[in-house]
């Protein structure tokens, strides 16, 4: 079940991975622009990630119950909210020049960041529509299928790259904009490859899936029911990656920003394939909370963790042990972003046996329903301790003063250790938030949430 998972969302990080190898050919500004620009993209979506996330709780608890065709309904129902977000990123658009500005870069890291920015925007459609189609693929135990459409999909980009990047083969040189009109390109043609397949015959004869289509106003709320706390929880936590890259690390200058950007890319390889154990657990928790056998929910979920941790932990450690011939060999030659990034991937590594839990076990939760007490916990952590820690250790003076209602003066003196201190917060939050997770999961309180509506009527919450 979850190596395909794995292997997809390994196909996502690498497609963004050879992005930002092919832009760092450009330079450092180019470099500097283009991380935060995709990430602040990826923040405006994972509102509508989080609700299509749940057709795999939907649809796995479905399954496990015998209802089947019920499964399809929750997918269209989420290829439904995936468009509405398509149209949100186009209100979304015009913004761009407002929030970058905001940020405190360079004029030309700026206007990369805008134009980067405004051309992946316009195919936002492009990543909302296809996780409601994979979220189901996944719940109903055919994960190869988004595997292999998000592989297609990342040769196209590779392809597009190289030929718009660098204006190869009589195609325009676009530089930073022909790196983001690859991606989307890319996107629309998985998004188009998983459609297809959903409609095909063999699924329809066991799901229904073309007769489905009907737009079901009580599944779109019981989606959003349990999906709008899971959508507020990624996008809280994604967002407050933002603030860490843009307003902190960002503010420190353009090598502690490549140097962060390297060490982003390098630990995407590392999470990323743990990002794919958590799709993969949350379906399975629900298949087995739909038959009833809670322990072996959490047999599975146990499973899943250790495999992260053996993962990740590896990951971490060769990255922090080849850290600065890594870093030379496909991003920087710069002595000063060299040092940086391999002292970031050092404190990365610190942590990562700890986050393997934090992902893991925020499937398996997302699998069983539980996910407003998630959304309140990471809100909680995220502005009480990640932020003002990593503030308070990333800049010599943290400026308190800009909050409304703040009066000037209030400012409080800091550390100044720029991107390093930043990281360091960074790894004291994961390894803590570990602990809140786990102990969460353990205590078995997500056994009695009731899902479906027709449940909840019967037997209150």
């Amino acid at each position: 079940m979850a190596v395909p998972i794995v292997f997809g969302q390994l196909s996502y990080v690498l497609m963004q991975f050879a992005d930002q190898v092919m832009v760092s050919r450009l330079g450092t500004e180019q470099l500097a622009a283009t991380a935060p620009a995709g990430l602040w993209f990826f923040i405006f979506s994972t509102f509508f990630l989080g609700i299509s996330g749940c057709v795999s709780t939907f649809a796995a608890q479905s399954l496990g119950r015998g209802e089947k065709e019920q499964g399809a309904s929750y997918a269209w129902q989420g290829v439904y909210i995936g468009l509405a977000g398509g149209v949100f990123g186009m209100a979304v658009w015009p913004f761009a020049d407002d929030l970058f500005g905001l940020m405190g870069h360079t004029p030309e890291v700026t206007r990369l960041e805008v134009q980067y920015f405004q051309i992946r925007m316009a195919g936002f459609v492009f990543m909302c529509w296809p996780a409601a189609l994979t979220s189901f693929f996944q719940a109903v135990n055919r994960p190869s299928v988004p595997m292999y459409a998000a592989w297609f999909a990342n040769g196209i980009n590779l392809v597009l790259n190289y030929l718009l990047i660098y204006g190869k083969f009589g195609f325009p040189r676009m530089e930073v904009a022909g790196a983001a009109w690859a991606t989307v390109i890319a996107m629309g043609v998985q998004t188009v490859i998983l459609q297809a397949l959903f409609l095909s015959k063999s699924l329809d004869r066991e799901f229904q899936t073309r007769s489905r289509y009907v737009f079901n106003w009580q599944k779109v709320r019981e989606l959003v029911r349990i999906g709008w706390p899971a959508g507020l929880s990624f996008f809280l936590d994604v967002f407050n990656w933002g603030v860490f890259t843009s307003l902190l690390v960002g503010r420190c200058g353009e090598v502690q920003m490549a140097a962060h950007n390297v060490a982003i890319n390098f630990l995407h390889l590392a999470f990323m394939p743990a990002v794919g154990l958590n799709h993969a657990v949350a379906p399975i928790v629900g298949q087995w909370i739909g038959r009833g056998n809670i322990p072996m929910a959490k047999t599975r979920t146990h499973t899943a963790i250790k495999i992260a941790i053996c993962y990740m932990t590896a990951a971490g450690l060769c990255f922090a042990i080849f850290a600065k011939p890594l870093t030379r060999v496909f991003f920087s030659t710069d002595p000063q972003v060299v040092e940086i990034a391999a002292v970031i991937l050092i404190l990365a590594a610190c942590y990562q046996a700890f986050d393997a839990v934090n992902i893991v076990v925020l499937g398996a939760l997302r699998g069983a329903g539980d996910t407003r007490w998630v959304m309140w916990v990471m809100s909680l952590a995220s502005y009480c301790v990640f932020l003002p820690l990593a503030a308070f250790l990333c800049m010599g003076e943290v400026p308190v003063s800009r909050i409304p209602g703040i009066p000037a003066g209030w400012d409080l003196p800091g550390l100044g250790w720029e991107a390093k201190g930043a990281w360091l917060g960074a790894t004291i939050y994961t390894i803590g938030l570990s602990g809140l997770l786990f102990w969460r999961f353990h205590g078995e309180r997500w056994r009695d949430i009731k899902i479906f509506e027709k449940d909840r009527v019967s037997v209150p919450e």
